[in-house]
């Protein structure tokens, strides 16, 4: 008896990229013609990953340097 198909429920799409949940469990990433197929823990890693890489590419913000406190109030 053949096995029935799995289901993709969309769970995000973009122009650029798609993200299913399979009725198997797995979660499959789209990029262009091209699909990676992951468990749910293997996504969050990535989203980690991704995160820390968004953040190195992005400008470290400007400081301002705090102004000096002499103490409290003097007459």
């Amino acid at each position: 008896m053949p096995t029935p198909p799995c289901c993709r429920t969309i769970l995000a799409r973009s122009p650029s990229a798609e993200v299913a949940r399979c009725s198997c469990g797995h979660i499959h990433l789209s990029l262009g013609p091209m699909t990676i197929r992951m468990d749910e823990g293997t996504l969050h890693g990535m989203w980690h990953t991704l995160g820390d890489a968004l953040r190195a590419l992005s400008p470290a913000p400007e400081t301002h340097p705090e102004p000096a406190t002499t103490g409290g109030w003097k007459q």
